[in-house]
């Protein structure tokens, strides 16, 4: 069994892009455990290799999954646009190899993209 991973999570067309660490080599924040690199250097990464748009980082959905050391929770915090897909956030938590009732999902105002964000005003 491979250990569980914190990580961030790009949605780019239909493709997932996830850059993960395993718990036990993710940097401590407070009582969680998070993966050390941000959104916008891993997007970077995307731009420079041609692979994505030379756009800001947070126009398209992405998200982050966090170990919570006290309550030994994951969280998956996430644009809409990945929730409300089933395989996506099934994808996720196999490829982050997360337990499905250990890992809460939710929306977070930090991870909405453009889309989302024109439907709340």
């Amino acid at each position: 069994m491979q250990a569980p991973e914190v990580g961030i999570i790009y949605l780019f067309g239909d493709r997932l892009w996830i850059d993960a660490t395993p718990v036990a080599r993710g940097m401590n924040f407070g009582d969680f455990v998070i993966h050390e690199r941000d959104h916008q250097l891993y997007w970077k990464q995307f731009v420079e290799k041609g692979a994505v748009p030379s756009t800001e980082h947070d126009e398209f959905p992405r998200g982050r999954v966090t170990y919570n050391r006290k309550s030994g929770k994951f969280t998956l915090l996430a644009d809409a646009c990945i929730l409300r897909e089933k395989s996506f956030v099934s994808t996720i938590l196999s490829r982050m190899h997360l337990p499905e009732r250990g890992t809460k999902t939710s929306a977070d105002d930090l991870y909405r993209c453009f889309r989302c964000l024109g439907r709340s005003r």
